[in-house]
């Protein structure tokens, strides 16, 4: 299989990027989060990690198919391929992390108004 190489590769730099971008969003979450109490911190930040974490893997897969089909199907460079779908899928996966950013803020603020 000629792009099982280049597939591969794309998919491991994009899970790199996106847990960097996670990582500086977790940062800005803890900092979003002062004020809370423990019990709505700690269910913020599960909530974050399993959506990011969720979306890592489908922008992995979704990364893996785009070169696959870049290479395959319209008999692009393997380099360009490569780079063209970690372009797409990070930042398809950094908008899908600041969106899990917003949910586990709200979940947080939903715990805080329970109270």
């Amino acid at each position: 299989m000629p792009s099982k190489i280049p597939s591969a590769v794309s998919s491991v730099l994009t899970v790199i990027l996106l847990i960097v971008f996670g990582f500086l969003l977790t940062i800005g979450q803890v900092i979003m989060l002062n004020g809370f109490s423990e019990r709505e911190g700690t269910a913020s930040l599960i909530t974050a990690f399993v959506c990011q974490g969720v979306g890592i893997i489908l922008c992995a897969i979704l990364s893996w198919w785009l070169t696959k089909l870049f290479v395959q199907k319209f008999n692009l460079n393997k380099v360009l391929a490569v780079i063209i779908s970690v372009v797409v899928t990070t930042v398809l996966g950094s908008g899908l992390a600041f969106v899990s950013l917003l949910v586990s803020i709200g979940v947080a603020e939903a715990m805080w108004q329970a109270r």
